[in-house]
């Protein structure tokens, strides 16, 4: 440890190097004439190659000008200045890399003559930690502002849901009265009427009387959906083959005069609520049976298979299909891929069996080529069905 000439004493000198900072001391004209292992450490110079050197080099070169200005009126008026005293420091080493330091400066008289002690810290683990915090804390601010933003907006949306259900709800039953007066005059004109009706009138009146009926069908599909919305899961463990097994049943009550081949695999239990699933596989069997009318023999297979360790239950036909540049459109309200004077339906159904599925936390999708039939796929629950144990 050179000390240009400075008369030190050996426990001095000793105290100095197991110091944890790096200290440098500089004499009144900014030369450095002493400097222990940790600045030669921190700095990666020799003590040989720093004592007798101006201080400046220790400081990056655009701020060695002010540096040297600080210094003389340090010397001027010198006082004992703590780190941490807010000023933004840096220090160069030898190589070229500068780093953050905070300095603690104390005046020394050595040998009579004034001195300038510097205890220099490296503060740039210091730093990388608070832009970490920081960073951290932005995060943490944007992910509340993102969660806040999303709360607001899930209630904007759940209010609109409730809007929209409580009018289509409220308009459904306004449309009922009309209508069963409709329907109700109509049959009435025909039997007042009796042979004297023409041919023709009576062709307009069973349009009158088949639209009325449409519009009921409509109606009831429109409040089973508002109803499926407000709806509280009520999820237990249920044999989704004995909910199969009944709806096919029923089905095949209305269609006794078809030929159809039906093929119902085994499936799982599940956790669901057995009355809406009840409702999402009345709605697909019935669509499969629906669409496999021009075919002389339908076929109909319902059963599951594992995908992603989870099971995917399935019901597929042999009908008339559809093309897929249309799917999007089949789970949407009032969208229909087949025209209403080649197959009735609302275009409501698949609709309340999307709402359902998605009340399990399920997906549902499907697949179809025109005139080669279609099938559609569900899970339920993030994880899926459950196996039967």
């Amino acid at each position: 440890m050179p000390d240009a000439g400075l008369t030190l004493t050996d426990e001095f000198r000793r105290a100095l190097d197991a110091a944890p900072d790096a200290i440098v001391i500089v004499d009144a004209a900014g030369r450095m004439v002493l400097v222990n292992t940790e600045a030669e450490r921190l700095f990666g110079y020799t003590a040989d190659e720093l004592v007798g050197a101006p201080v400046e080099r220790l400081v990056p070169l655009p701020l060695r000008t002010s540096h040297a200005a600080h210094r003389d009126r340090y010397f001027g008026d010198p006082h004992r200045r703590p780190m941490g005293s807010g000023l933004e420091l840096a220090g160069v080493r030898r190589d070229g890399t500068e780093f953050p330091v905070e300095v603690s400066l104390s005046p020394l008289e050595l040998s009579r003559r004034p001195f300038a002690m510097a205890a220099i810290r490296d503060i740039t683990e210091r730093r990388r930690m608070e832009r970490i915090q920081q960073e951290m804390g932005e995060r943490r601010r944007l992910s509340a502002e993102l969660e806040r933003r999303v709360a607001e907006r899930t209630a904007q949306l759940a209010s609109a849901n409730r809007e929209l259900e409580g009018f289509t709800y409220s308009v459904s039953h306004d449309l009922r009265a009309p209508l069963r007066q409709v329907d109700g005059f109509a049959q009435l004109l025909v039997e007042a009427a009796g042979d004297d009706l023409p041919e023709r009138a009576r062709h307009y009146l069973r349009r009158i009387t088949d639209g009325t009926r449409q519009m009921g069908r409509l109606i009831d599909d429109l409040l089973n959906l508002a109803q499926v919305g407000r709806q509280t899961v009520h999820a237990r463990r249920t044999a989704l083959d004995e909910i199969v097994r009944h709806v096919v049943r029923d089905v095949q009550a209305d269609a006794a005069d078809r030929a159809i081949e039906w093929r119902v695999d085994p499936l799982p239990d599940a956790e669901c609520d057995p009355g809406l699933m009840r409702i999402v596989f009345t709605n697909l069997i019935s669509n499969a049976v629906k669409y496999t009318r021009p075919r002389p023999l339908a076929r109909i297979e319902i059963g599951s298979a594992p995908q992603d360790g989870r099971p995917v239950i399935h019901v597929r036909d042999n009908g008339v299909g559809f093309d897929m540049r249309y799917a999007d459109k089949l789970f949407g309200v009032f969208q229909r891929l087949h025209a209403a004077d080649e197959f009735e339906g609302t275009g409501v159904g698949l609709a309340t069996v999307r709402r359902i599925i998605h009340k399990h936390g399920g997906e549902i999708w499907a697949e179809a080529a025109p005139d080669r039939g279609a099938a559609f796929f569900f899970t339920i629950g993030p994880d899926g069905a459950e196996d039967r144990a």
